[in-house]
Parts: structure tokens; sequence; C-alpha cells
């Protein structure tokens, strides 16, 4: 998830849209061979182990947490031919706000510690950054700790993949999320798009009896306990027009929907302006 929670958003996140959309096309439709293995990236306290360079197109990333903290991986991609190097002066030249030049392009979303999660998104080719926008225990992104890894996008696969067939649509807007239909019990494939007017993430939660999704996220907002449920992966940012895909279980029980993103214009999290939903799977 983005636990950018608001007490670390602010340090990191006055988001300015990039203007292109998320590299969406007619390869997410072709019909083609079967989906080869996610790609693998190790996050630890704090950083990220995987390839260097792989190939554009649609493409499964997957986050295995070895670490004491969450963790995610949040895709950014470099415009206007800017380096990593340019990124981490961007933001020491002006801590509360991302550059103009990123674009926010999925990844998958919180792995609780010794977990994984695994999200599919279309990279067009590029240069990347992998980030964690997660704060630890005292408040401070993962980023700021250094937990962030290039990643070079170029090529294309011999044979063109398959999109997923998603079982379940999650459409996102400003505030809100929408289920194309209700998520039943089973391993199921999630799609994301985002139609708002700004970045959005969803972070899927699992949440304990008796406990709604926005108490959840008072508690994880808060860092001062472990929050009442699990976090089960989703999709980090993405900007307008973006799509991705997730797969999670889905057991019997009562589940939610986050977006800790912040609004540009106030600065507070999307949650805090009603992008928080639940639902549950019998």
């Amino acid at each position: 998830m983005s636990l950018v929670l608001t007490r670390s958003l602010a340090w990191l996140l006055v988001l300015p849209l990039a203007g292109a959309l998320v590299g969406v096309d007619s390869r997410l439709s072709v019909a083609a061979s079967p989906r080869p293995a996610p790609v693998r990236f190790v996050a630890d306290d704090y950083g990220f182990t995987g390839p260097d360079h792989i190939p554009a197109g649609l493409t499964s990333i997957q986050v295995v947490n070895r670490g004491q903290d969450l963790h995610h991986v949040q895709l950014l991609k470099l415009l206007q031919g800017k380096t990593a190097g340019e990124f981490q002066a961007a933001l020491k030249a002006n801590p509360g706000r991302m550059p103009s030049w990123i674009q926010f392009v999925g990844g998958p979303n919180a792995a609780e510690p010794g977990g994984e999660a695994v999200a599919t998104m279309d990279l067009g080719e590029g240069e990347y950054l992998l980030i964690c926008l997660i704060p630890n225990r005292a408040g401070v992104p993962h980023l700021a700790l250094g937990m962030q890894k290039t990643l070079s996008v170029k090529g294309a696969d011999s044979a063109p993949q398959a999109a997923p067939q998603a079982a379940v649509t999650i459409t996102q807007a400003d505030f809100q999320f929408t289920l194309s239909k209700p998520v039943a019990s089973g391993s199921h494939t999630i799609r994301v798009m985002n139609h708002g007017t700004q970045p959005h993430e969803a972070v899927l939660v699992k949440l304990t009896p008796g406990v709604s999704a926005k108490e959840f996220a008072v508690v994880a907002e808060s860092g001062s306990a472990p929050p009442p449920g699990q976090f089960m992966g989703g999709v980090v940012g993405l900007e307008t027009g973006g799509q991705a895909y997730f797969t999670a279980q889905f057991e019997p029980g009562h589940y939610g929907l986050i977006c800790f993103f912040p609004d540009p214009a106030t600065g507070k999290p999307h949650l805090a302006q009603g992008m928080v939903t639940d639902f549950t799977v019998d």
C-alpha cells in the first residue's frame, strides 16, 4: 500500500499529475502465449534485490518481503530522460513534492513480513525506479532510508503475453472504489482501473471481525499499534487512465479497500475524503 501514511505523505507527496497516461495499449487485449513467472524482487529493511533489466510488455512484478517492516514496490517511470540521481536531487531540493517528470505505474502493494504480493502492469520501454513509500515506526518513509532500485525496461518479449482474465474490476474515482460485482471465495485476479483525476492506489486488507476498513486505516496511519487485520497486497499508485491487475486468495470474511494517497489540493489522504470501502466474501 502506500501506507504513505499521512504522517509521512506530507514529507513526500504533494502529487502533481504526470501528463501522459500509463502505458495501456492494445497489447493488453492481444490473445497470446501464457504469462511467464513473475519478475521477483526481494525486499528487506531497507532495499530491493532483483534484476536490473527486463523486457517491455505485460509484466508481473512480485515482491517477497524478508524484512521486519511492511514493504511494497511502487514503480515510477522516469520521463524526459531523467535519472535516479536527478530524482534524489529533486526530492532533496523540495522534500514536499514529487517531481513532475515521474509517472506512477503501479506495482504490488503491501506485503507483510514473510509474505509476498504480485501485480501485473503493461510496462513501456524506459527507465524506472522501484521505491517503497511505507514509513517505519518513526514515521520515516523507507525511500528516505535508501529503499529504491533502478530498473531498465527495453526490448520486448518474442511472444506478447495475454492479459489476465479478471474476475472483478475495481474502478477508482475521486474519491471512491466501485466493485463490478461481489467477490466470491477462492483465488481471484482483480483488475484495478483509475478513472480519477489524480493518482490512486488500492490497498487490500482482511479485517478482524467487527472492525471496519476505516478503523483499520486509522490505526495503520497512527503507527501506534498493529492494525486490526492483515495486509493482502493490491496495487500501489496508478496515474489517471492507468490499470493493473493483482491476484489474491479470498477466504470468507470481511475485507477493505483503502487509498492512502494524498489529495494535492488539501494534503489530506484520500481515505479521509471517503476513499475506503468494506466488502464481504461469503
